[in-house]
């Protein structure tokens, strides 16, 4: 036990003693759960499912809380999905990012989603995607692309749509 110094006296006693420990309870158990239950700004978070759909935002929020199973990004104006977008969510089962704008996905997007099921890129402007973009994504097994509909359209301008799968058992 501490005593004070001979002349000096100790103030507040046990009482302080509870109120800086439940101050550091308080602190600690702010920081500890920060980042892991967070909702990135605009969206909606119901347990596993986080919801940016319809929201006009440009590029993928950047703190999705890790543990999120489905994640509903569709009818946005995402250009673009880099390797950094999704990093992280080792978790992530469905992935809706159909009815966007995106145009280039870089290679290693999806490389963090070992348990990603199902996956929805239709109705984007995606020309091209990186070979073996699919590789890491085992548990794939329903990819929704509209190749047929882009093909279409992409011989009225006589380009050409060029997918190159890397996964198995994959129904449209």
């Amino acid at each position: 036990m501490l005593r004070p110094s001979p002349g000096r006296r100790c103030r507040g006693g046990a009482a302080t003693g509870l109120a800086v420990a439940g101050l550091w309870v308080l602190l600690w158990g702010a920081l500890a759960g920060s980042g892991a239950n967070a909702c990135p700004t605009l969206c909606t978070c119901s347990g596993t499912t986080v919801d940016c759909h319809g929201l006009g935002i440009k590029t993928v929020p950047r703190n999705i809380p890790r543990n999120t199973e489905r994640l509903e990004l569709n009818g946005n104006n995402l250009t673009r999905i880099t390797k950094n977008d999704f990093a992280g969510l080792k978790y992530l089962r469905v992935l809706q990012l159909m009815e966007n704008q995106i145009g280039t996905i870089e290679r290693g997007a999806f490389d963090d989603m070992k348990e990603l099921e199902r996956l929805r890129l239709n109705r984007n402007q995606l020309q091209q995607l990186p070979e073996m973009l699919f590789q890491k994504n085992a548990a794939l097994s329903r990819l929704a692309h509209t190749a047929r509909a882009e093909a279409a359209s992409a011989r009225k301008r006589s380009a050409a749509v060029t997918i190159p799968f890397a996964v198995r058992n994959v129904r449209p």
